[in-house]
């Protein structure tokens, strides 16, 4: 079986080592890309749109070459989803054994460690708890590893995942797309950054602020450099973190991408 962590991985979570935290992110399979036993969809992201589905980074680097059928990187995450939906003790046996792992070898290396749980999902994971065997060992996993600084992007609405329900451990920032704008500026009002991808190349400097429609008038919000790295909890709260389009995103047309 893959591991279920990637440490060190890609280009973003190797920046945040500049930073001094070690970055584990778990790629699950994600919207409705997994089956269960009797073929029915898993639906890994309850929030995603149109747009977030074709634009998804689980298509861009090594996840979008060649036939998706026998692509190892898409099927490493489908059967890690599997693992979370249908044996969810030997996932959490296999998880704990890997996040001791991340805690040692940042400690070794004189660093932070940090978990991403949802690379290219949205799971609740402050709703889920971590029963083995019939035994509850905590309400989530960042109960049971408080020292470690867990962080993920969610499209779920604020209502749905307030901070106040949220580990003290556990950062969210809301990612935007075509179909959720009305819940940008609530989100901003509660405190919470947004993460917008906009179609700027890589060479051209980021804007100061972005106009987001609040009530019945634009306000513009101080706009954050997100591919500087990925520790988004790193970020001031209240902003519009920037993410270049990559991948498949770079082509997208549903508004999923905004155009500057």
């Amino acid at each position: 079986m893959t591991d279920l962590l990637t440490i060190e991985n890609d280009p973003k979570t190797k920046k945040g080592s500049k930073k001094k935290y070690l970055t584990a992110v778990q790629y699950l399979a994600p919207a409705t890309l997994a089956s269960d036993a009797l073929g029915r969809p898993i639906n890994m992201c309850a929030y995603a749109s149109n747009g977030c589905i074709e634009s998804c980074l689980n298509k861009a680097g090594r996840g979008g070459i060649g036939d998706p059928e026998t692509n190892t990187v898409q099927i490493a995450r489908i059967k890690r989803t599997i693992l979370f939906m249908d044996n969810r003790s030997e996932y959490w046996y296999k998880l704990i054994r890997e996040l001791k792992a991340l805690v040692r070898k940042a400690a070794k290396r004189k660093m932070k460690p940090a978990c991403r749980p949802n690379g290219t999902s949205d799971v609740l994971w402050e709703r889920t708890p971590v029963v083995i065997d019939g035994v509850k060992l905590a309400n989530n996993i960042m109960e049971l590893f408080p020292n470690i600084r867990w962080y993920d992007y969610t499209k779920y609405p604020y209502h749905k995942r307030p901070t106040e329900s949220l580990p003290s451990n556990y950062d969210l920032t809301f990612s935007r797309s075509e179909s959720n704008e009305m819940e940008v500026w609530i989100n901003l009002a509660y405190g919470r950054r947004v993460a917008v991808v906009f179609s700027s190349k890589k060479d051209d400097p980021i804007p100061e602020t972005h106009l987001v429609v609040g009530g019945s008038h634009f306000v513009p919000i101080p706009v954050v450099n997100g591919d500087e790295s990925d520790l988004r909890f790193l970020d001031p709260t209240g902003v519009i973190v920037h993410l270049y389009a990559k991948g498949k995103a770079r082509k997208d047309t549903s508004g999923f991408v905004v155009r500057v």
